[in-house]
């Protein structure tokens, strides 16, 4: 990806640097991944005792353990790694939650070992990357390091296929879909609650995933969650109260709500930039104006990720 700077009008393109080794890389986001990944560093070079060093440990937003690999250009085998990492986490749970413990005092909640999450950080991937992160469900981010200490970060496409067309015979390519783990399905969560709140919940969730085709869904016990790079909407089904209850990110701590929909979350019980909270009842669903406001706050949690 080139970048230029424009100095009276005039184009001049920034050229790329490489780092002098993938340690330098490594540690450089490893400093950073609060404010580029909104997740936290627990350890790097963690060894274990039969599935190798893991290069850096981490836990987002979710409490979801995260595995992270670097490479400085392009290596094959990265996500093979990261998948026995993975796979240490989920047979030795508790030393993974010792090691949290013991380096993040704050941590709220269970961890989530249902959903773990594998980034691999690198140059370039190859098509095998690309489908081989799809079946484990991994994130693929590729990065250029320029002239001026810039560097770019992109989430990687998904792989492609080809679809030939019946009619004209011709070729054409299409993304293979990612489908999103699930701990607990929606309709566990929709279980038992009542029909007003289910149809309420199915016009929020429409409007949440019609925001933009980088919105993900996901579920863990406690919440329904949507999410880009970063998690931006914490959906919880309350059947009492027959209500939603969303936890909602913002941008430098604040959300525009002339109609008073939400509230500012106790600093004790936030992480990050997930900072509001909003109840909505299916008894105003029916107000277009009412869902209009919703998701225009919905909205504004998202651009926060962008």
């Amino acid at each position: 990806m080139p970048l230029f700077s424009f100095e009276n009008g005039t184009a001049k393109r920034i050229g790329q640097k490489d780092f002098a080794n993938e340690k330098e890389l490594h540690e450089l986001i490893d400093r950073n991944l609060e404010e580029i990944f909104h997740i936290r560093y627990i350890k790097d070079e963690h060894i274990t005792d039969k599935h190798g060093r893991i290069e850096t440990l981490a836990i987002d937003e979710a409490n979801r353990p995260v595995v992270i690999e670097y490479k400085k250009i392009k290596d094959y085998g990265q996500l093979t790694q990261a998948n026995r990492y993975i796979t240490w986490i989920r047979q030795n749970p508790d030393s993974f939650e010792l090691l949290v413990r013991k380096n993040i005092k704050d941590l709220k909640g269970e961890i989530d070992f249902a959903n773990p999450r594998i980034i691999c950080f690198a140059q370039q991937f190859s098509i095998d990357d690309k489908c081989l992160a799809l079946s484990l469900n991994a994130e693929l981010w590729k990065y250029r390091y320029y002239e001026n200490k810039i560097m770019t970060i992109i989430r990687e496409e998904e792989p492609e296929q080809l679809i030939r067309n019946k009619d004209t015979g011709k070729p054409s390519i299409k993304k293979i879909p990612r489908e999103p783990q699930k701990a607990k399905t929606i309709d566990d969560h929709l279980s038992g609650i009542s029909d007003e709140l289910k149809a309420f919940f199915h016009e929020i969730n429409e409007g949440i995933l019609a925001i933009s085709d980088e919105v993900e869904q996901y579920t863990t016990n406690a919440d329904i969650i949507y999410k880009t790079s970063v998690n931006f909407a914490y959906v919880a089904v309350q059947r009492r109260k027959n209500v939603l209850k969303i936890l909602l990110r913002s941008q430098n701590g604040q959300i525009e709500d002339p109609t008073k929909l939400t509230e500012e979350l106790p600093e004790n019980w936030r992480y990050g930039k997930i900072t509001h909270q909003m109840s909505v009842s299916p008894r105003e669903g029916n107000d277009k104006e009412y869902l209009d406001n919703i998701m225009d706050i919905i909205y504004q949690s998202y651009a926060a990720t962008q």
